[in-house]
Order: structure tokens, then C-alpha cells, then sequence
């Protein structure tokens, strides 16, 4: 059984949330390097579920609120509601007193930057479709703590926020399908059928058709996907093993791409 008495330094902003009993799972980058993928993380995502509450108590411990932080993921979250706040230049690296001696869950994903405390954005988990746990359930059994969302509540969420994404914000659209695309691409369980029982049955679908070899993350297949979670919110559509036939260039492009390829000269033979 691995020892998971751990403290990670970057999740200081959580440690302290805990500390004043505010719910918190850490997202983006770090949440999907917890399954696996070989991410490097950046600035530190927090959903709570209200961010004023969570951005006083880091501030009340030392923490700055940036009135006007700079762009983040190339202005995917431009127009959503966040929270930034930069450490204390002596932000501790170790655990809060009260903190330190419970289980703190398994270690960080691999990590190029420096493990302490980071620029943190804060955010309310509504707008990103997830449902936190009261505090009692966050806790657990009162000797361990895990700020990591378990994997199909990260998934059910990550899915619905691409399909609700505005048609206008391109890049928020690219980077939520790319998220989605690593779970898949790196996590074991994700490869299996089976695991669409643990989805939202809406989503049910999209794991089906991520299997079958569909092209995902382009237009066509994001708005084909929320013609399907529609259908089968008001039961009008009966899950299939994919939801279109391999001949539909918009969602299967292999047949595309060979053409492309075929057309192209042949590669020149250096003597």
C-alpha cells in the first residue's frame, strides 16, 4: 500500500480553504495530471463555490488579488468569472500546523517549475459544471484530504463545459477539447466501454463515439455532440455503439487526410 502522508506545496491555497472549511478540487492541468497525462502545469486552478469567500481567505493570509492579471491560457477565460491572487514572496512551503500530520492524498504530478505556493486563479465551480462535496464529504473521514476531482466528475464536467463553451471563444473551445483528449489519450480506465456507467448518461455518448476512432475536438464534431446530449436530455435518442457511419468525412477524416496525402508529390530522393 503506498504511504500517501504527503504535502504539496503548490496546493497550499487549498490547505488553507480547508482551514476555513471552504470545499475546493483543483482543475485544469493539475487535476488531469493527477490521472496521468504528462502535463506541465502552470498557474494553479481552484474551483469553490463562491470565489469572493475563497479569495478573502487567502488574502487575509498574505495573498495579493490581481485586479488586472494578465491574460491566462491565451484569453480562453476572458469573460468567465475568476479570482487571481499571487503568494506571499515568503509563502511557507510547509503544511499549516493543523494540516501536517493528516494524509494529504498522492504526490504532485512531475513538475518543471519550482513546487512551492504559485500564481493561483480561483474559480466558481458552477460556471465549470462540477459539483463540489460539502465539507463534511470533502474531508472524507476526517484523517485525509484529497483536492483532486475523482475522474468522471472531472470528465462529466470538462465535457459539458466544452459543449456549452460560446461558439465565439475558439480558443476556450480548443483548450477544453485538448484536456479531454489527454484523459484519453493517457488514462487506462478511459479505454474502456465499460466506464460510460460512471458518466452522466448524456455524456454517454461522446465516450462511446471518442472510442470509435471519431475525429474529436474539431467543430463539427463539438456541435454534432450537442445535437446528441440534447436528444438524450428529452430521451429522443437510443445510445449506439457510434453515433455516425465512418463514411461522414466531417467526424471521420482519415479518408480526407489520405487524399491530402496522396495528392502531394513524392518525396525527393537526396543522392
Amino acid at each position: 500500500m503506498t504511504d500517501h502522508h504527503f504535502f504539496n506545496p503548490r496546493l497550499l491555497p487549498c490547505y488553507l480553504l480547508h482551514e476555513s472549511k471552504i470545499p475546493c478540487v483543483v482543475w485544469f492541468e493539475d487535476a488531469i495530471g493527477h490521472y496521468g497525462v504528462p502535463t506541465v502545469v502552470f498557474k494553479l486552478h481552484i474551483l469553490v463555490p463562491n470565489i469572493d469567500d475563497a479569495a478573502e481567505v487567502l488574502v487575509q493570509r498574505g495573498w495579493t488579488l490581481v485586479v488586472q492579471e494578465q491574460a491566462e491560457i491565451l484569453n480562453v477565460m476572458a469573460d468567465r468569472a475568476r479570482r487571481c491572487l499571487v503568494p506571499p514572496k515568503d509563502a511557507s512551503c510547509e503544511a499549516p500546523p493543523n494540516i501536517a500530520s493528516q494524509s494529504m492524498g498522492p504526490p504532485p504530478p512531475p513538475n518543471k517549475e519550482p513546487p512551492g505556493p504559485t500564481t493561483t486563479l480561483i474559480l466558481p465551480a458552477a460556471d465549470w459544471n462540477f459539483t463540489l462535496p460539502d465539507f463534511a464529504e470533502h474531508t472524507s473521514n476526517g484523517s485525509r484530504i484529497n483536492f483532486y476531482p475523482p475522474l468522471p466528475g472531472l470528465l462529466d464536467a470538462l465535457i459539458d463545459s466544452l459543449l456549452d463553451a460560446p461558439s465565439n471563444n475558439g480558443h476556450l473551445q480548443s483548450y477544453l477539447a485538448c484536456q479531454i483528449s489527454y484523459l484519453y489519450s493517457y488514462t487506462p480506465a478511459l479505454n474502456q466501454r465499460s466506464f460510460a456507467q460512471n458518466l452522466k448518461y448524456e455524456h454517454r455518448q461522446y465516450h462511446f463515439d471518442s472510442l470509435s476512432g471519431m475525429t474529436t475536438g474539431t467543430l463539427q464534431f463539438i456541435a454534432h455532440q450537442r445535437t446528441i446530449r440534447e436528444l438524450l436530455r428529452h430521451g429522443k435518442y437510443q445510445l449506439q455503439e457510434c453515433s455516425a457511419t465512418r463514411d461522414n468525412e466531417d467526424l471521420f477524416t482519415e479518408g480526407e487526410q489520405a487524399r491530402i496525402l496522396a495528392r502531394l508529390p513524392p518525396p525527393v530522393m537526396q543522392r
